[in-house]
């Protein structure tokens, strides 16, 4: 019996006339895995628990040249057992084929090189029972007897550490956690819904499909007991050529269908990498020959010695750093070279916090108050050296879809909305073309900042509604403040509710479109500010002056740091800000001031001590 594919399926005799739905569906993709189907995978599956009425094994032969099919014909289980043939198109073609022929209620995956448990089908069948439709799935250890390797070793520890880490917390946390599709069953109708696997996935098909399934609201069902083992055959170098390139590939095509999936992916760890590694990951991707071959010799003697402890260790490291490589020269590959690469991954943006730009006046706050010469020579000496001012949108929109940001971008912001800012600071943005973000108190509007001179402070006026608009519409970019300035972490949920949503919805009156950025008042914050704000706006923004306020892929989008900008700032300082996140000199001032004030404390003491 042929499919329109070209694919076959060929029924065994206990298979023939059999109509009713059965409960569970076994897909077995294979390809040139015809020893340990035969002697382990398959004997493990025809000796369940469960009634041989209630399943059926489904195995499609992916372009093997094996005999793996005729092989499979020559066998004669209890259980209804179908074998179906196709070319070589991958696994996720061959599991999608065993959808479409599947009987069963219910599907479950199993690799070709996987042992079942003797209850693992029941297991299965029993986690669907009076339950809404879920993805079970159970964990994966390595199998007595697999053939000792550093592959085989390093493997054993990423299930011990992966299935540790599901169990700690309850389960799979999407879209951070990889999704393993073996050992897991899913209901026939769901996958038939969101048109089983991607094709187009060379890697990390599993965790795609599994992800959407996620997105469908189906909920996923951890089941430790429902254990599984692999009989791990690959070659330690089939990691370095062939994992490695398909995993890099993926990741770009994956975090392109999945923008929501772009922060976990590992392509994210370059705008955090120092800047000696990111050259190092720089000349390796351009290299015309992959370097990878260098570790083949210092891998084979691991393997050949991996039953020492510390060569199974150093084997480990030597197969994460090849397969780092290749990961890498593949994904650049696929974005292009490694220059879009770095564009679509790998941007920072240091974000500077500056309060009142204007003139100085008796009673301000100390230090928070920059004089206008000094902030044009900031954004002069930034404008000179190539960077180029962005708004909080256009961050969020680079996190989303990784394009639309200049090579070197900055972002000013500007807490509580001062009406000096009309006058000292946008005038200067706007000449040089800078974008910025202005963070509004949104019940002081025209008002003083209020919140200051209950301390004692001298009252300094805010921006009037007008102005806001006005600025607005010339791209400026406006975010809320809260409405009063309170200390947020102090408050009861409603209360709460009413500062952070009120606010938005306060600034939406004033410009006539959504409010997507926030700046926490005095940089406070704790776990319930942070939920009330997540569920109201895109981007947050903290005030802490001791982080560093460089922001990458990987940063919480409402913890995003900031470089506080005081009034000693040179612009030199400035530029270390947008380049590092912080001013070493700055640091190297303070210290040399203490050192003086510790002097000057301490004079009159050693004075008295030599008189003595």
């Amino acid at each position: 019996m042929e499919h329109g594919d070209g694919s076959s399926v060929h029924p065994s005799p206990f298979g023939i006339g059999m109509t009713a739905p059965l409960k569970l569906s076994v897909i077995v993709p294979t390809r040139n895995r015809r020893e340990v189907l035969l002697s382990r995978t398959l004997p493990a599956m025809f000796s369940q628990g469960t009634p041989v009425n209630d399943y059926e094994i489904v195995v499609v032969a992916d372009g093997s040249t094996d005999g793996t099919a005729e092989a499979l014909r020559q066998l004669h289980p209890d259980c209804a057992l179908r074998i179906i043939e196709q070319s070589n198109r991958g696994p996720s073609a061959a599991r999608n084929n065993g959808i479409q022929a599947a009987r069963g209620e219910l599907v479950l995956f199993i690799d070709d090189d996987i042992i079942c448990g003797p209850h693992l089908f029941q297991r299965h069948i029993q986690a669907h029972v009076d339950s809404e439709p879920a993805v079970a799935y159970g964990p994966i250890s390595i199998a007595p007897g697999t053939p000792p390797s550093v592959l085989k070793y390093a493997i054993e520890v990423w299930y011990e550490q992966y299935y540790g880490r599901i169990d700690s917390q309850g389960g799979l946390r999407f879209p951070q956690d990889e999704y393993l599709i073996s050992n897991s069953s899913i209901p026939r109708a769901a996958l038939l819904a969101c048109s089983g696997f991607d094709e187009t996935m060379t890697a990390k098909e599993d965790y795609e499909l599994g992800l959407r399934l996620w997105k469908m609201g189906l909920r996923f069902k951890y089941m430790p007991q429902a254990r599984a083992y692999e009989f791990y055959l690959k070659p330690s170098r089939y990691v370095l050529r062939n994992d490695g390139k398909t995993f890099g590939e993926t990741e770009v095509l994956l975090s392109r269908k999945h923008p929501d999936y772009r922060p976990y992916s590992v392509l994210g760890v370059l705008g955090k990498l120092a800047g000696w590694k990111r050259l190092w990951r720089r000349i390796y991707a351009g290299l015309p020959v992959n370097p990878v071959g260098l570790l083949t010799p210092p891998l084979w003697v691991c393997d050949k010695l991996c039953r020492f402890p510390a060569m199974q260790r150093l084997g480990h490291r030597v197969l994460g750093t090849g397969r780092g490589v290749v990961e890498f020269r593949s994904a650049a590959g696929e974005a292009g070279s490694w220059k879009a690469l770095q564009r679509e991954y790998g941007m920072r943006l240091p974000v500077l916090l500056y309060h009142h730009v204007g003139p100085l006046r008796p009673g301000i706050v100390p230090g928070l108050t920059v004089s206008p010469r000094s902030f044009e020579s900031h954004v002069r000496w930034l404008a000179h050296r190539g960077y180029t001012g962005i708004r909080p949108a256009d961050w969020l929109r680079w996190l989303r879809e990784g394009k639309g940001l200049p090579d070197k971008p900055v972002l000013f912001t500007f807490d509580d909305a001062y009406a000096d800012l009309v006058e000292h600071a946008l005038p200067v943005l706007r000449r040089y073309g800078f974008g910025a973000g202005v963070y509004v108190v949104t019940r002081q509007v025209g008002g003083t900042n209020v919140w200051d001179t209950a301390h004692g402070f001298s009252p300094l006026p805010l921006m009037t509604t007008e102005q806001i608009r006005y600025w607005f519409t010339l791209g400026i970019e406006f975010g809320a403040h809260s409405r009063t300035h309170a200390d947020l972490t102090t408050l009861s949920p409603a209360e709460l509710q009413q500062e952070v949503v009120g606010s938005g919805k306060d600034l939406e009156s004033i410009l006539g479109s959504r409010v997507a950025s926030f700046a926490y008042p005095y940089g406070y914050h704790n776990p319930a500010v942070d939920d009330c704000v997540r569920a109201a706006f895109d981007l947050a923004f903290a005030a802490e002056t001791k982080m560093k306020g460089l922001n990458y892929l990987g940063t919480d989008p409402h913890l995003l740091q900031r470089s506080l900008v005081p009034a000693s700032d040179f612009a030199v300082d400035v530029e270390c800000r947008a380049r590092w996140g912080y001013s070493p000199i700055e640091r190297l001032r303070n210290r040399l001031r203490l050192r003086s004030r510790f002097r000057n404390a301490m004079g009159p003491l050693l004075g008295a001590r030599r008189k003595s």
